[in-house]
């Protein structure tokens, strides 16, 4: 049995935009940058649980919208603090799904 599980559809997530799944009982923000490709973190910021898929996306970080801790979208990592991160989850696309490794 694979570990990749179907998060969305491609429709589902245009470019530029992100949305807020569930995959295996994990909340997980899954982001469509336009130029990049997919990407998927835990939706929980490390700093107070802020939503990271209501965040603001610009380039490959998104900022938590509750308190502005900015996370680098493809390593999950908080940006100029490399030890504190959120869980990066591994995404590929087959067909029209969109598959999140959990």
């Amino acid at each position: 049995m694979t570990p990749f599980h179907r998060a969305a559809g491609v429709d589902d997530v245009p470019p530029g935009r992100d949305r807020v799944v569930e995959v295996q009982g994990r909340p997980i923000a899954l982001f469509h940058h336009a130029q990049q490709g997919w990407f998927a973190l835990d939706n929980t910021c490390r700093h107070q649980g802020g939503p990271l898929g209501e965040g603001a996306v610009e380039g490959t970080t998104v900022t938590c919208p509750w308190h502005g801790w900015r996370y680098d979208l493809a390593s999950g990592r908080v940006l100029g603090q490399v030890a504190v991160g959120v869980r990066r989850y591994p995404v590929r696309v087959e067909g029209r799904d969109v598959l999140v490794e959990v």
